[in-house]
């Protein structure tokens, strides 16, 4: 009954920011002993979605809430806290993009910046971070900064048995300048996402299709998982085509493991996985340019272009040497 009350405040949009803090640690509390799990996730949302009044920690903390339960036992708790940690990281990418519309729109006196102007290359992070409005995404994302254990749930996530963090990663879908606005941002691609996802990467590359049973059963962990797999390599197609400019290094090396990909001693449905995002990337000719000027033409680079194409033939050579490849990747 508690619940529902709080629910009905909410959806009356009659929560300050102070109230919404103590929401926040009332929900806490009740996730932590286990009751009504899915109507405090339920509360969740509705606290994010009827106002803009969260934001900073009280919004981390709400979505660590999510992820927590995320990691419980029950079915039905695990699915509604999937849905609802992609619905409100969606969510909060939406107000970044409609604060940056608003304060673009905005007429600012002469000698004065706007809000994403406000941050140069010169200024340290954590003053990029105090400058900006509270709902910008370095607060919400930046959890690791946290006092609490909100950095362990969130960042050491692909620890779990779930591919939950993929998902999340793979949710900002739509073209955005974000990164290029928000220095924080930049920041945790490269410092955070980056690291994550090549680390995710290890068992695919270590894993070899061709070697004995009993040496892989001995390495159990290093086998790859298929959903997880498949994630990495659409997350990482995302991380190519619309961040190659800021991750320069860092698409050199994905490029080179998606390469490794292709090695005939790789599973049927890896090779296919990378294959499908190859091609996603080979049909660009203004990113084919771009691999050619930042790898192949520089002295000390990776010849990228030259491996996918050489790669890409070898595979290709290997469908007629052994023709029952062609077979297997299509029922894969």
């Amino acid at each position: 009954m508690c619940l529902g009350v709080i629910q009905r405040i909410m959806s009356q949009q009659a929560v300050d920011q102070k109230g919404a803090r103590y929401i926040t640690d009332t929900l806490w509390v009740l996730m932590e002993a286990g009751i009504e799990e899915v109507k405090v996730l339920q509360s969740v949302t509705l606290l994010l979605t009827t106002n803009t009044v969260v934001h900073g920690d009280t919004l981390a903390k709400n979505l660590v809430l999510c992820f927590r339960l995320h990691f419980t036992k029950d079915s039905t708790t695990i699915n509604t806290a999937g849905a609802t940690v992609r619905q409100l990281v969606s969510l909060v990418f939406e107000r970044v993009i409609a604060e940056d519309e608003y304060f673009q729109n905005k007429e600012t006196p002469e000698g004065e910046c706007g809000r994403v102007s406000r941050a140069t290359s010169d200024t340290p992070l954590q003053d990029v971070v105090d400058q900006q409005p509270s709902d910008c995404s370095c607060r919400v994302l930046q959890i690791d900064q946290q006092p609490s254990d909100c950095s362990c749930r969130v960042l050491q996530i692909d620890q779990q048995p779930s591919d939950c963090s993929c998902r999340v990663l793979q949710i900002d879908q739509q073209p955005s300048d974000c990164s290029c606005r928000h220095p924080e941002f930049s920041f945790l691609l490269k410092e955070r996402v980056c690291a994550l996802v090549i680390k995710l990467f290890s068992p695919n590359i270590k894993y070899r299709s061709s070697l004995p049973a009993s040496i892989q059963q001995a390495t159990p962990l290093d086998k790859p998982y298929f959903p997880l797999s498949m994630r990495l390599l659409r997350v990482v197609s995302i991380l190519i085509q619309r961040y190659h400019s800021l991750l320069v290094t860092e698409c050199e090396i994905f490029l080179s493991l998606i390469v490794k990909f292709l090695d005939p001693d790789k599973p049927v449905w890896q090779r296919t996985l990378a294959l499908e995002v190859l091609h996603k990337m080979t049909v660009q000719p203004e990113l084919l340019k771009s691999f050619c000027e930042c790898y192949d033409l520089k002295t000390h680079s990776t010849n990228i272009f030259q491996d996918i194409v050489n790669s890409l033939g070898a595979y290709v050579q290997s469908l007629f040497v052994n023709p029952q490849l062609m077979g297997q990747g299509t029922l894969s």
